[in-house]
């Protein structure tokens, strides 16, 4: 089941694309929504900030207090995988919109051929990336996921695992450093290598590999077994032109 959320200030206009997600929603197989509806963009910000959002919003661009924008924004801050659609009486604010890696740009008045496209196009983008995510257990029996891209690196410490992103680090106990590796490397064969007992680096995190340590995006370092220096840069190459091959 998908979770979306629709904002609009304007309530004919929501009842408008609520219509049309009940008409995709009836005409797709094996798809379920829950939907939220906000008329109000600071409720809809009010709610994102309290339950971590949703997989697909639909946000109109121009609204009072926050614009459409500015919604996605605060979403794209969060690094949150939602995908977004924006809905707009003008094409004036495309550009800003696809700043922030909107799925969709529609036009009021649209019609469901083209509603349904940008549907289309969101859930296929939202499910190839769900595919690329794996859950951590984090504290309290919280489970988080993480979209594999965003680790830099693993680290074994004591009797937990520290995962550390671009933005935080989390601290997993539940799941020992082989089963990681085993799990990033059935999500993405060869993107993730141990160069020392108790890690596991991203390569697309590495800046830097020398004959005695990995230096990575973030500038952290990590050591390597000592004659381990070529295979690991074998392993960076291959993964560097794979990566370049499919560009």
């Amino acid at each position: 089941m998908f979770t979306i959320a629709i904002c609009d200030d304007q309530d004919g206009q929501l009842e408008l694309v609520k219509e049309a997600l009940r008409r995709y929603s009836a005409a797709s197989d094996n798809i379920s929504f829950e939907v939220r509806s906000f008329s109000d963009p600071a409720a809809f910000l009010s709610e994102l900030r309290r339950t971590g959002g949703w997989d697909i919003v639909i946000l109109d661009v121009c609204m009072p207090g926050f614009s459409g924008t500015d919604l996605a924004r605060e979403i794209r801050e969060r690094h949150d995988r939602t995908e977004i659609i924006f809905v707009s009486f003008s094409r004036d604010y495309a550009v800003d919109a696809f700043s922030v890696n909107a799925s969709h740009y529609l036009v009021k008045p649209f019609t469901q051929e083209e509603f349904s496209e940008a549907m289309d196009r969101a859930v296929s983008a939202f499910l190839s990336a769900k595919r690329c995510k794996i859950p951590i257990q984090i504290g309290n029996g919280a489970v988080r996921s993480l979209d594999i891209n965003d680790i830099i690196y693993i680290e074994s410490v004591a009797y937990h695992r520290v995962v550390h992103t671009a933005s935080d680090t989390y601290e997993e106990s539940r799941m020992t450093l082989s089963k990681f590796e085993e799990t990033l490397d059935s999500l993405s064969p060869g993107q993730f290598i141990q160069p020392y007992r108790g890690y596991i680096v991203n390569l697309d995190a590495v800046k830097t590999i020398t004959t005695s340590r990995i230096i990575l995006q973030n500038g952290d370092a990590i050591i390597i077994k000592r004659g381990d220096f070529r295979r690991l840069r074998e392993l960076f190459f291959k993964w560097s032109f794979r990566n370049r091959d499919s560009v």
